[in-house]
């Protein structure tokens, strides 16, 4: 046990994070959806691999790289869109992608989920990326998250 103590707190030493000073939720001013358009709000908690930064890729156009506890906003045309999270090739995760349905002028949250698995088989994490309610993501973003500009 004291083990895999020292080993988690190394595990958790070296986390991706979001840089100092980095606006959180509160103090970021998300536009309005107009003229048709709607924002896409992702974000990503504590997922694993930990120590890797999530390369987010909007209708395959690379849009962020998301830290744990972080977020960002894009505006998009609503309609279908594809969602790919991808990591560095040291990470050994594999890429996924995701479809989600955009209503005009909306704001739409979704929460980028991943998961990794130990060597005795046991899952850490989850891979139900999804959207998530406006009140739900918004504590969830109060409580977790600092912005990360997207690309």
């Amino acid at each position: 046990m004291k083990y895999l103590l020292i080993i988690m707190s190394l595990v958790l030493a070296a986390c991706a994070s979001a840089p100092k000073g980095a606006l959180t939720f509160n103090e970021v001013n998300i536009p309005a959806p107009a003229e048709g358009k709607s924002i896409l709000v992702f974000y990503r908690k504590i997922s694993p691999p930990a120590a890797y930064e999530m390369q987010v890729h909007i209708n395959d156009i690379e849009t962020a790289s998301l830290p744990n506890n972080a977020f960002s906003f894009v505006k998009l045309e609503p309609g279908k869109t594809k969602i790919k999270t991808s990591w560095s090739a040291w990470s050994g995760m594999p890429s996924r992608e995701k479809s989600i349905e955009i209503p005009a002028n909306a704001v739409v949250y979704l929460e980028l989920t991943s998961a990794v698995y130990t060597p005795g088989g046991m899952q850490l994490g989850s891979h139900n990326t999804a959207t998530q309610t406006d009140s739900y993501a918004i504590e969830q973003l109060r409580s977790c998250c600092k912005y990360i500009p997207s690309r």
